[in-house]
């Protein structure tokens, strides 16, 4: 079995960058800042779940720190790019206020779901 590596975590987030954004950006062309909002929500939990699997990693001493670094990193990057487009598009203060208020509810979906449901 091939391990994860740093190639695979760029490629992912290559991948993941496009659509979402793509998304992001549709949702907000057409003033959904709520969707837009929740795609922001939904890479920060990603976020927050590799943390919680890399403080495990490292107890256990399988934590690849580059490849967790290039993933973090990444999500991180995909988060600012979303920012970025809500700015491009006049709402930057309305997702960013969208994403502190539902961030912790249970409108707040993962990245699966809210991208299984933007296929919908």
């Amino acid at each position: 079995m091939q391990r994860y590596s740093v190639e695979n975590a760029i490629d992912e987030v290559k991948v993941l960058e496009s659509v979402l954004t793509g998304r992001v950006e549709k949702y907000l062309e057409s003033k959904d800042i709520i969707n837009a909002a929740k795609g922001l929500i939904a890479i920060n939990k990603e976020i927050y779940k590799v943390e919680e699997d890399a403080r495990r990693l490292r107890l256990t001493g399988e934590l690849d720190v580059h490849t967790h670094t290039a993933l973090t990193n990444g999500y991180r990057q995909i988060a600012e790019r979303i920012m970025k487009v809500a700015y491009e598009h006049h709402f930057a203060h309305e997702v960013s206020v969208l994403y502190k208020a539902l961030r912790f509810t249970n409108d707040a979906p993962n990245l699966s779901d809210y991208l299984r449901e933007a296929d919908e």
